[in-house]
């Protein structure tokens, strides 16, 4: 199995054992993945087209990886979270607080 694949493994599966009672909303993280992506990406201060270059990945991709789109790999989300220094506890702790009602979390806590 690739590190890509484990690294959203392990984040939904930390996720799901920490906490059962958001087990239900957990489906369909691309939205979640979203909003910690393009936060993340105003905090550092990059255009769409410098993450894209920075995650070795097109514009396109990056434009709907901000709008939530479900279609793109789990290789493709690991080359953003790394372009992006987000590290699989930076995901959890972000998604956690997303599911949790928060429609934002503190950028530099990340």
């Amino acid at each position: 199995m690739k590190k890509t694949k484990n690294l959203l493994d392990m984040t939904n599966s930390m996720l799901k054992e920490g906490h059962s009672d958001l087990k239900e909303s957990l489906e369909g993280f691309s939205p979640v993945y979203a909003k910690i992506i393009f936060a993340r990406r105003m905090e550092y201060g990059y255009s769409q087209q410098e993450l894209a270059t920075k995650a070795n990945t097109g514009l396109k991709t990056i434009s709907r990886a901000e709008g939530g789109f479900d279609n793109l790999s789990t290789e493709t989300y690991d080359n953003i979270f790394q372009a992006l220094d987000l590290g699989v506890r930076d995901v959890a702790e972000a998604m956690i607080q997303l599911q949790s009602g928060k429609d934002e979390f503190p950028t530099t806590s990340m």
